[in-house]
């Protein structure tokens, strides 16, 4: 329900007082660090996309992500109606990419199209990690990039891209037009550093979805990045699932 909690007195409690707000408010959600009451949560009613979410949250706290993931799932469909590639910074296991890609059909529907994927798969480099950073670093995971592509084995325009962000988009690995821009990399110096060689290619009407920017552990990152937004004359919405969103307009 929430990960994240350090004693079993604070799952008590946690418990207690969801139980008690369900007799005032039979309807409720609570998960990923987020609660409401009488919200429609009409993502329950996609039929498409609770199937990819079912057959891909796995661990109890991927399940917790379900309001998170269809708002990724909202932004990458919105996508798949512009011309341009997909990107995610930030895999990790490939949770993520794993639900869009199966709620897009991304292998059929979106085969004139690439999904490229980057990441160091062996944790947050040196140099990269954020002072107020609190969560588990990967680095102890061997084997992971190993798995992430036998995970999107089936799908021929998903393009794994291991390395150091942004110093890896120096391969030449970089779509000249991006629809759809995913960064979750927990560090704003990797965020930035993408901003700066990716925002330029989205396209007109193109999202970008910050996954920790309403986190507070990353305030640091969310200041940051707000001036880099800033300086384009962009503001980022700041969403109750601890994500941020832009827009890019027409013009640039």
């Amino acid at each position: 329900m929430f990960y994240g909690l350090t004693s079993d007195e604070q799952r008590r409690k946690l418990k207690t007082a969801i139980t008690l707000m369900t007799e005032i408010y039979p309807r409720i959600f609570s998960g990923d660090h987020l609660i409401t009451v009488e919200r429609c949560m009409s993502f329950l009613d996609d039929d498409r996309f609770m199937h990819a979410y079912d057959r891909n949250a796995v661990t109890d706290q991927e399940k917790t992500l379900i309001w998170r993931l269809h708002t990724l799932a909202w932004a990458a469909r919105h996508g798949s109606h512009l011309p341009g590639d997909f990107v995610e910074c930030g895999v990790y296991q490939g949770f993520c990419s794993a639900v869009l890609l199966e709620y897009l059909d991304f292998g059929t529907l979106q085969k004139q199209r690439t999904y490229y994927l980057y990441d160091t798969f062996t944790g947050i480099p040196d140099g990269y990690q954020d002072a107020t950073r609190t969560e588990h670093n990967p680095t102890d995971e061997p084997g992971l990039i190993d798995r992430v592509t036998e995970r999107f084995r089936a799908y021929p325009n998903v393009r794994i891209v291991p390395g150091i962000v942004p110093e890896v988009f120096n391969s030449g690995q970089v779509p000249e037009q991006i629809a759809f821009l995913h960064l979750d990399m927990n560090s704003a110096k990797a965020e930035l550093g993408a901003l700066d060689w990716l925002f330029a290619r989205v396209v007109a009407g193109g999202i970008v979805i910050f996954d920790d920017y309403g986190w507070w552990a990353y305030r640091n990152q969310q200041q940051q990045e707000n001036e880099f937004m800033r300086r384009l004359g962009y503001t980022i919405l700041e969403l109750p699932t601890g994500q941020g969103l832009v827009v890019k307009r027409h013009g640039g």
